[in-house]
């Protein structure tokens, strides 16, 4: 009798489960047992795209009723105190993930889920393979008293070239990656923060795509000249470049690389080191061991690729790094303001330096994402100031000069205002936004000042592979149904 009361009670309790869940579903209108994700189309209007674990039930993005100049409530801002606001909605997508302050406790670390990665030992690299790039060489020549430097390449004469035109190049950017997945979705089985980052998967696979269809690396710096006007530096775009034949060259920068400590144990490194004289990433892990891996992040992965396919990186090319400051650069917390939370700046700073010597001699190079993390278009008067003079204290003395101003969320600012003239006063030259096109210009768009170089650099990473699979912006670089990693996200993306 006690058994068929236990096993009646369990029946109903099961019953009024499985009404409920029936009722949620209903409520929350999500049918055939899909995900709901809030993303964005390139004129900012806001979008509910439904995608489904199913790969039998396809379904199309559907355009809601949001006015066109509605932020996304979930795409709240840093402020330099550490708060969050509403983003200023640009007619460039907002893209950043936030920056912020540093904590008061330690952080939760990740759970170690393998040893250390080894450095293939030098026999398993052909030794007619160059180190890295290809038998092309470049080098930054200083201007005779001044910061500044020139970009020059030397061409092997033994290879063939042809002029593209800088109007073929295409440029894309990422965030740091999502090294630990499985760590995120442990802490969150339905955490959607890394919306605009990439898993190590994704970016493995954009590489392989970019390869595979004959694109080169190129930096940034190859596509301008210099020349002198009243007494300052300008940079003018060039009409075309020359590359090996066959390749299309292609930029890639990396934002805000700064691997702040909030973000420790929530699934990214802890920064970038150098490890048996390569380009590694740190991990402490939450048992107390170091991971040091040649396969979690952008600057690694990137490097182990290119030793892979030299034929990849043209003289010796890499990434551009976009730091900003306040949370210290690289994973190294090296601003002033961390000496009162217990930290030897000085020995952070020597340890950074080391870092950035090793990353510029081989190939990497760096731009400006403004000090404190803020929307540039907000700064005015006595705020602005202060953002560029802690650049210049805080981040300058170890990057050294950089002419690549990179917007903190994508907002550019207009030719004129008190904003776009004290990037000029300060020795930018080169300004980038962010979209899902690629514009590059010599002032005609948006600015007009001819002399200073804009452009928009195509977005990858989680959301937009899902808010434009079916809109064929992905495709001259790959499928975004095989560049999704769907065994690393709690969002599923099927045909």
């Amino acid at each position: 009798m006690r058994i068929m009361k236990k096993r009646t009670v369990i029946l109903l309790i099961a019953l009024a489960l499985c009404a409920g869940l029936a009722v949620l579903l209903s409520a929350c209108n999500m049918g055939n047992g899909s995900e709901t994700v809030r993303t964005f189309n390139p004129d900012n209007t806001d979008y509910m795209i439904i995608v489904t674990p199913d790969p039998a039930f396809t379904v199309e993005p559907v355009i809601t009723d949001a006015p066109t100049d509605a932020p996304d409530a979930s795409a709240a801002v840093s402020t330099e105190n550490g708060g969050t606001e509403t983003p200023v909605v640009t007619k460039v997508p907002a893209t950043e993930v936030p920056a912020t302050d540093v904590p008061a406790t330690p952080t939760k670390q990740p759970t170690a889920t393998a040893a250390p990665t080894q450095r293939p030992s030098s026999g398993d690299i052909p030794d007619n393979a160059p180190v890295y790039g290809s038998s092309e060489s470049a080098r930054m020549v200083p201007i005779p008293g001044r910061e500044e430097e020139v970009y020059c390449v030397t061409l092997d004469s033994s290879k063939e070239y042809w002029d593209c035109p800088v109007s073929k190049l295409g440029h894309i950017f990422v965030h740091n990656l999502v090294a630990f997945p499985e760590l995120d979705l442990a802490i969150n089985p339905k955490s959607s923060w890394h919306d605009w980052n990439n898993t190590t998967v994704e970016y493995v696979r954009l590489l392989d795509n970019l390869y595979a269809k004959n694109y080169i690396l190129i930096d940034a710096n190859y596509i301008f000249d210099y020349e002198w006007r009243d007494g300052n530096l300008i940079a003018n775009l060039k009409k075309s470049v020359k590359l090996p034949k066959g390749k299309t060259g292609i930029i890639i920068s990396c934002d805000n690389v700064c691997f702040p400590e909030d973000e420790h144990g929530t699934g990214r490194i802890d920064k970038i080191v150098v490890y048996n004289d390569h380009i590694a990433s740190y991990t402490l892990m939450k048992d107390g061991t170091e991971e040091y891996s040649y396969e979690r992040d952008v600057c690694d992965i990137t490097e182990q690729f290119c030793l892979k396919h030299p034929d990849f990186s043209f003289a010796g090319a890499r990434l551009m790094l976009a730091v900003s400051g306040n949370a210290g650069i690289l994973g190294y917390r090296t601003d002033t303001r961390y000496a009162s939370r217990g930290y030897d700046v000085e020995k952070e700073r020597a340890e950074a330096r080391e870092v950035i010597k090793y990353l510029k001699e081989h190939g990497f190079y760096f731009g400006c994402h403004s000090y404190a993390h803020l929307d540039l278009s907000t700064l005015t008067g006595d705020k602005l100031n202060k953002d560029f003079n802690s650049w210049n204290t805080q981040v300058k003395p170890l990057i050294g000069y950089t002419p690549f101003y990179v917007y903190p969320f994508g907002t550019w600012v207009e030719y004129g205002t008190e904003q776009y003239s004290k990037l000029i006063s300060e020795g930018f030259h080169v300004m980038y936004g962010t979209s899902m096109s690629e514009i590059l210009c010599n002032g005609t768009y948006k600015h007009r000042d001819v002399g200073n170089i804009y452009g928009e650099r195509f977005i990858y990473c989680g959301k937009t592979l899902i808010a434009y699979a079916n809109k064929g912006v992905f495709e001259k670089y790959g499928d975004p149904y095989e560049l999704y990693d769907n065994e690393g996200r709690y969002i599923k993306l099927y045909r």
